[in-house]
This record gives C-alpha cells, structure tokens and sequence, in this order.
C-alpha cells in the first residue's frame, strides 16, 4: 500500500488506495538525517506517486491528514549507500573491531550533509577533522557538528604550500575553489574572489591518521600529492570529476607508484593500500 524505493540514487514513493485506511492527503516528507530538518515535502493520495532525486543520507516520513506519523524509512549505509560509502564505513568498523578507533581528516565538508565521511562520523565510527574554507558554509557545518565530540572543526583554507592565495566563492559559498576555472564552469550565480590565508597540508598531520577525504573542485591531486610519503593514510577518497585528464593521469601514477590500488565511481576515487 505505501512503498518507498532508495534505488537509482533517487527516492521515489507510491501509495496505493490508501484512502481505505488513512484519511487523505498524506504528507510525505523528506528529511536530512544529518539535522533532522525537512528538505523537501508532498501531498499524497490514492494511487499516487512522488520522487525526490537524491536519497543520500535522507530519510523518509509520511503523516497522515492529522499531521500523525504512520510510515517512514531510514537511510541506512549498507542497504543505501553507494559503494564508497559502504568501502569507508566497513574500513572504519574494520579499526573498531581491532580495537582501536580510527582517525581522519575531511578537507571541503561544505556544510556537512554529504560526503562518504558523514555516516561515519554521525555514528561514531571514527574521530575526524572537519575543514571547510567558506566562511557561510563552516557556519553551517558548526551547527550541523558542534554537538559531536569525535570531531574537532577547522574554518581554514588548505593549500599544498600554506601561501595567500586567490579563493572563489559562489552563491552562499556552497561552490568555492582555489581553481577558478571550475567554479566558473559550476557555478551560475555572482562569483567572488579575494586574497585569503591558507595553512599547509602537512601541518594537519601532527598524529597517525587513517583515511583522508577530499572534496576540493580540481585542487585534489595537487593538494595530495604535496603531502609527505609519511604522513599519506592507507585509505583516500578524492574528487576526481573536475580534474584535467592530464592531472589525473599524473595523479594515478604517483599513487600507483606508491603502492596504492585505485577505483574510480561517479565523480569520486577510492585509493587503497
């Protein structure tokens, strides 16, 4: 009578004549597991229909005409997850059975809603360094991860060199890159540049630390190829969609070279070793 389908990376939900049972309109909400706030929300009847086109780590409740909660769904990792969310949950529990919880650093969480990072975090799988450069979008994240003790959040531009450099913002800083020919190609809305201190990759790794994810609009292979052999993690997850194919094949040989295993998804690139 109520179905509610996470497949194709989307979330589509169909009720069947679920005026026999519950008085209608239903509302269906979708709502971000991270804040627990709604992101989007419909009107449902018999026979009918609705989707949402992004199920990542968003759940689901549907209320009857009364405003009461009859039906939902969780977004789960394992079931729901894509395989980069699966790889690097696993990877985290796999320390956590060992004995020992894992550490890592997340380099452009935005305002921390997505990211393969997220679910571990959100449910102390790790302990983790939170960055994100844009000033609007780091508030955001403090309110999303102040309350989580296992993180530890940083307002701060990451560059291979620590040096002022140009930084690019759109919007509400939800785009933002030191590479402008990305941000220009993204982003649709009035870009802004100005000249903005950085803090160099290697000054983050004054501890082991065991996975690094990276979301930084075409600066990810510079930035991690300029982190010190020693300090490079077994396990990296960076953004490639937005590299030149020159780079990335540079990027793929350094890794290789280093003993890593790459497997490449939808915009993104698991390195393993």
């Amino acid at each position: 009578m109520i179905n509610i389908d996470y497949s194709n990376h989307e979330i589509k939900v169909s009720v069947g004549n679920i005026s026999q049972v519950f008085e209608t309109p239903l509302t269906l909400k979708i709502i971000s597991q991270v804040d627990e706030k709604e992101v989007w929300s419909s009107e449902m009847s018999d026979n009918w229909w609705a989707t949402f086109p992004n199920n990542e780590i968003n759940d689901v409740k549907i209320f009857d005409k009364k405003g009461n909660f009859i039906f939902g769904k969780q977004w789960n990792v394992i079931d729901d997850g894509s395989y980069l969310y699966k790889a690097l949950y696993l990877y985290c529990n796999k320390k956590l059975t060992q004995g020992r919880k894992p550490k890592g650093i997340a380099i452009g969480t935005h305002d921390g809603k997505f990211g393969e990072w997220v679910p571990c975090v959100l449910h102390n799988k790790t302990d983790a360094i939170l960055i994100e450069a844009s000033e609007p979008q780091f508030e955001k994240l403090k309110k999303n991860y102040t309350h989580h003790k296992n993180t530890n959040l940083i307002n701060s531009l990451i560059t291979t060199d620590g040096k002022d450099v140009e930084f690019f913002e759109g919007g509400e800083g939800y785009t933002n890159s030191i590479v402008e020919r990305v941000i220009r190609s993204w982003e649709k809305e009035e870009i802004k540049s100005s000249l903005k201190e950085s803090q160099a990759i290697n000054q983050l790794f004054t501890q082991k630390i065991d996975w690094l994810h990276t979301d930084v609009e075409g600066y990810d292979a510079q930035l991690i190829m300029a982190i010190e052999e020693k300090n490079l993690p077994p396990f990296i997850i960076f953004e490639h969609e937005n590299l030149l194919d020159s780079e990335k094949s540079k990027f793929e040989i350094y890794l290789k070279g280093l003993g890593y295993s790459l497997d490449y998804q939808n915009v993104s690139c698991i390195a393993i070793k």
